[in-house]
């Protein structure tokens, strides 16, 4: 999933180069992500899987790595699986 994840929020501009050069775990935050760049990530991943962050979920700490937003987004398709079909 991590590697899914990089590739969705690589569209974004300014997370582009930075996403290509850190590990699952490395701090987007650290190396240059900011607020309205998380917003737009955020968007395109809830595009793209099809689910909404919940309110509890927006936090820093989320939005940290591709493995923060991966350990969010794993039980939000789960949920959204089951109530699918």
């Amino acid at each position: 999933m991590e590697e899914e994840i990089r590739q969705v929020i690589s569209e974004v501009p300014k997370l582009r180069e930075i996403v290509s050069q850190l590990a699952a775990d490395g701090d987007l935050w650290d190396a240059g992500m900011d607020s309205m760049t998380s917003v737009q990530m955020m968007l395109r991943l809830e595009d793209h899987y099809g689910v909404e962050f919940p309110d509890g979920s927006l936090t820093r700490e989320t939005f940290a790595s591709m493995r923060s937003l991966g350990a969010v987004l794993g039980p939000l398709l789960e949920e959204r699986k089951a109530t699918t079909g």
